[in-house]
Parts: structure tokens; C-alpha cells; sequence
């Protein structure tokens, strides 16, 4: 259970990162290209994220303990997914700026877990 919390933690957080540099870059855009990002995000990202939250309703009815953790890991990759392909779209991800922001997400994914207690 706790390499599923970490994992999910980890996406998330990967997730939340590439969506601030994606709407970034979706500001300084003129309106006409803004509509074609948003729906080739949404292309991209929604399916994975709609069976996540699919998966995290139907946990109870499952009965299993792991079925939440597994639909979180799933939501937070979609997003993270359709995030990351948006970027590589517009040129946006190179080595410097990934590398940035996976060792961002590294640090606030351990200081999160060393302050819920798990690590």
C-alpha cells in the first residue's frame, strides 16, 4: 500500500508541475491556438482520467483496498500524461526543463511523505 500512496504522490505532484508550465505557455498564446490545446489536451488526458475516477467510485463495490490507490495512479498519470504531450507539442520539453521538474517533484514528493509519516 505504501509504494501505491508514493506512487500516486509522485504522479501528482509530476502532474501539478507540467500543468502550471502547460498553462503558462497557454496564456502567452493567441486565442485561436488556445481552443486547439485545451481540446488536444483534453484528447489526450481525459480518457486515462475518467477511468480513474471511474475506478475510485467504484472501489467500495470492489472490495478491495488497493482499487482507490490504483484509480489515483491512474487519474494523476492521465493528467500528467496529456500535460506532458502538450509540452512536447509546442517544443516546450527539453532535457533541462524535465530534468527540473522531476527533481522538483522528487523533493516535494518525499518531503510530503516524510511529513505524513511514511517515510
Amino acid at each position: 500500500m505504501f509504494l501505491i500512496t508514493a506512487l500516486a504522490l509522485f504522479i501528482s505532484i509530476y502532474a501539478a508541475l507540467t500543468c502550471l508550465t502547460w498553462l503558462r505557455r497557454l496564456i502567452g498564446e493567441r486565442a485561436a491556438r488556445r481552443a486547439g490545446m485545451g481540446l488536444n489536451m483534453a484528447r489526450r488526458a481525459l480518457p486515462p482520467a475518467i477511468a480513474g475516477l471511474i475506478l475510485i467510485m467504484a472501489a467500495p463495490l470492489l472490495a478491495r483496498p488497493e482499487a482507490r490507490g490504483l484509480g489515483a495512479i491512474l487519474l494523476a498519470g492521465g493528467l500528467a500524461f496529456g500535460f506532458h504531450k502538450g509540452l512536447s507539442d509546442l517544443g516546450q520539453n527539453n532535457i533541462r526543463s524535465l530534468a527540473l521538474r522531476l527533481t522538483i517533484t522528487l523533493c516535494l514528493s518525499l518531503f510530503a511523505l516524510w511529513q505524513l509519516g511514511l517515510l
